[in-house]
């Protein structure tokens, strides 16, 4: 449950914060092109279904000509 109020907390501290100056309003209302497609990024993660930096350790298998994991 603490971790949770700690996310949270960040990401108040963070995003929220940041997005009330008017300087940030345009990049801020678009919502469905950072935050969402982030979220659901952090949910593969979270379930395994993606392994972190694996697009970049195929990229620098494919380099190599080798398939190793």
């Amino acid at each position: 449950m603490l971790l949770i109020v700690s996310y949270v907390f960040a990401f108040f501290t963070v995003t929220v914060a940041g997005c009330l100056q008017p300087v940030n309003w345009e990049s801020c209302s678009k919502i469905n092109e950072w935050l969402i497609p982030d979220v659901v990024y952090a949910w593969k993660l979270k379930t395994g279904e993606i392994v972190p930096y694996q697009t970049e350790k195929d990229y620098l298998n494919s380099l190599q000509g080798t398939t190793k994991d």
